[in-house]
């Protein structure tokens, strides 16, 4: 296969319109030979790269960190906390985040402003599980935490989570991410306020749907790499499975107090 069809096949690059070849999107290819070959580089299919890339280097990061410093019980100094949680949040919800990332930047293509837009929505978007991390962060130390008997709590919060995996809030929150994910008709003028809007708007749907989830990962993943991992494929089942009625929202409740009982028992 040669680099142009795996190019094609990697969906970075499709054929070219009858706009002709742009330069400014070929990134890696001569303008002659993207032309001779007919195709121009996938402004849609690079973006979902490099938010993939980014994930990716959060959770090497992540991991080096998680298995390197031998992390114990407790959170640590909040500025420390903010750092780890902040490349958590990349590398666990950035991915969630793609089906809204391809979209606005297949909507904005051929826009000036669309990097920046794109830039500005990936970290309105963080900065809505920081500060929610920071939250968590405030109730722990109020709490007096980490306690004699955290692997039970830890346990609880799990159990908890899989609870309102069951509630109203967290369905029409999934639904909303949905939603938001179409954009529903063209973007408007001022590119990097829509991007700011978007990522306002999805991360505060995804919060509402993953909340539960989140606050037992400050409990149970912030020392454990393989919790993290754990709670990280429940967040992704969350945001990308189908859309079943309540048998899949108690299959994944099940899965999450089955995670619970197995963390008691095991920490």
């Amino acid at each position: 296969m040669d680099s142009g069809r795996l190019l094609l096949a990697l969906r970075l690059a499709r054929p070219a319109g009858r706009r002709g070849f742009c330069p400014a999107c070929g990134l890696g290819m001569s303008g002659a030979t993207a032309a001779a070959r007919g195709m121009e580089m996938a402004v849609d299919g690079v973006t979902v790269t490099v938010v993939l890339a980014v994930a990716a280097a959060a959770w090497a990061v992540t991991a080096w960190q998680m298995l390197s410093s031998g992390m114990t019980m407790g959170l640590g100094p909040v500025l420390s906390f903010a750092t780890t949680w902040t490349l958590m949040m990349a590398a666990l919800m950035l991915p969630s985040a793609i089906p809204l990332v391809y979209r606005f930047a297949r909507e904005a293509e051929g826009r000036p402003a669309r990097p920046v837009a794109l830039a500005v929505l990936a970290l309105v978007y963080l900065a809505i599980w920081l500060a929610f991390g920071v939250a968590c962060y405030l109730a722990y130390s109020a709490l007096g935490m980490p306690w004699p008997n955290q692997a039970l709590a830890g346990g609880v919060a799990l159990g908890l989570a899989a609870l309102y995996a069951l509630t109203p809030l967290k369905r029409v929150s999934q639904e909303r991410c949905r939603e938001v994910c179409a954009l529903h008709g063209p973007l408007p003028f001022n590119l990097v306020r829509a991007g700011a809007l978007a990522g306002w708007r999805y991360g505060l749907s995804c919060l509402g749907c993953s909340a539960g989830l989140m606050v037992a990962m400050v409990l149970v993943g912030m020392s454990s790499l393989a919790w993290t991992v754990a709670v990280a494929a429940l967040v992704l089942a969350y945001k990308f499975a189908p859309s079943k009625g309540w048998r899949l929202d108690v299959a994944l409740a099940a899965a999450v107090a089955a995670l619970g009982i197995a963390y008691t028992a095991l920490a």
